[in-house]
């Protein structure tokens, strides 16, 4: 049996997974500047996924399962390091494990444990923003010499607003600036019982954080309100 993978299927392929994971993006923006959290991170987490997954695909030599999600992060991750394009390390780690924990309450049936997420929500959408400017250029710079027709490309080129619309990257702005703005803390808790689920979001009040890589998380309300949590209860 031949498991090659074609230069033609690989790029049909990888095309496909950048501009689904371009969708996720923009609607994952969308739904986090006008601060629907919870949908906002779960979009999040598939757009960032399927951006990995096209690195994968235009890498592949033979044919190769790669369809896992940020719940099993190290598969991903162990594709990625197999072909010599592990870029997550490039990453936030702490922006990386709110998509990991996002991807969990997609579904409830599946959460084993209680999850907490914490984060400011300005320094997250500049993150995302951050990370899939990053995997485009990577893709772009390694698969077609500079030259880019992916969703995300065209929609630059167009200068769609939900893109451009609190975007230091394509605004030209300052990272470090945009990062340490005036910011909005969200915290989201669930708590799985045995034949109920409970869900709470607190918005806490203005703040500013100082930024030296790793965006900040939001931990002021956990102990207060959800001290069940902090202590394993």
């Amino acid at each position: 049996m031949n498991n090659s993978i074609t230069w033609t299927e690989k790029l049909d392929k990888g095309y496909w997974l950048m501009d689904l994971g371009y969708r996720d993006y923009i609607a994952a923006r969308f739904l986090l500047n006008n601060h629907l959290i919870v949908q906002g991170l779960t979009l999040a987490s598939t757009s960032v996924e399927k951006y990995l997954k096209a690195l994968i695909v235009f890498n592949l030599e033979v044919r190769e399962k790669y369809h896992y999600h940020f719940d099993k992060f190290d598969k991903l991750k162990n594709l990625l390091e197999n072909i010599n394009k592990d870029i997550t390390q490039e990453l936030d780690p702490v922006f990386l494990e709110i998509l990991e924990n996002a991807f969990k309450i997609r579904y409830y049936d599946r959460i084993k444990s209680h999850i907490f997420i914490g984060l400011y929500i300005n320094q997250f959408i500049g993150e995302l923003d951050y990370t899939i400017d990053f995997i485009e250029r990577f893709i772009v710079n390694t698969q077609n010499g500079g030259e880019s027709i992916s969703a995300y490309s065209r929609a630059i080129k167009n200068n769609e607003p939900h893109l451009y619309e609190n975007n230091y990257i394509l605004n030209k702005g300052d990272k470090k600036e945009h990062m340490e703005k005036t910011d909005v803390g969200f915290s989201i808790h669930l708590r799985m019982g045995s034949v109920s689920q409970e869900e709470n979001i607190v918005k806490g009040g203005r703040t500013k954080n100082k930024y030296e890589g790793q965006i900040a998380r939001f931990t002021d309300f956990s102990e207060h309100l959800f001290g069940f949590y902090k202590s394993g209860q």
